[in-house]
């Protein structure tokens, strides 16, 4: 079965043209005919479709879990990767905590700006991640794109991350209305010239 609703509409239109080419079946037996091949057609488009959505979701999600993952040593028994994330928790809220009350813009950019800078001069990767985080969270980009000039793996989690999103989002515009409109018209019977 074909997965890309184009190659589904040609081969219909194929196969739809070759029925119509049939000199000794009725006009009533070719509409029947043709009408079966649209059926199965739109089936097929409305399962690529679907797999096609699943699977950009799916990356969306994978993406996202591998950007604000916790990364453990090799070998970390569970008590050791507990006492990590316990860490990286820890962090996590005392960044979060410093700019929350504050909803001014500027202030929560100084702040991640500093914590950042202050985890760079300490060595202390817990409170960069954390600063990294929640920049990515909130939007601040100046302060995450800093974070990751000096980590080119975070970099490229986050490209993939971005890529995954813009591919997912695009299932809620208007080219993708217009692509799954497009080919449920060419599958009509109407487009198909049946009855008629």
């Amino acid at each position: 079965m074909a997965t890309d609703p184009v190659a589904i509409i040609n081969q219909r239109n194929a196969e739809v043209a070759k029925i119509r080419g049939y000199a000794d079946l009725t006009e009533e037996a070719k509409d029947r005919r043709t009408a079966e091949v649209s059926e199965r057609a739109q089936v097929e488009c409305a399962e690529a479709r679907e797999t096609r959505e699943r699977s950009r979701i799916s990356r969306s999600q994978k993406a996202e879990r591998a950007l604000f993952e916790t990364p453990y040593p090799y070998a970390a028994s569970d008590v050791e990767q507990a006492q990590i994330r316990a860490l990286r928790r820890g962090a996590y809220e005392s960044v979060y905590n410093s700019i929350a009350s504050n909803p001014d813009p500027e202030h929560v950019n100084e702040e991640l700006d500093r914590l950042l800078a202050r985890a760079e001069r300490t060595g202390d990767p817990e409170l960069a991640d954390a600063g990294y985080h929640v920049a990515t969270e909130r939007g601040v980009r100046r302060v995450a794109d800093a974070y990751l000039e000096k980590r080119p793996q975070a970099k490229r989690r986050w490209e993939e991350f971005v890529a995954a999103q813009t591919e997912a989002s695009e299932l809620q515009g208007m080219g993708h209305i217009l692509e799954r409109g497009l080919a449920e018209r060419a599958l009509s019977s109407e487009a198909a010239g049946i009855g008629g």
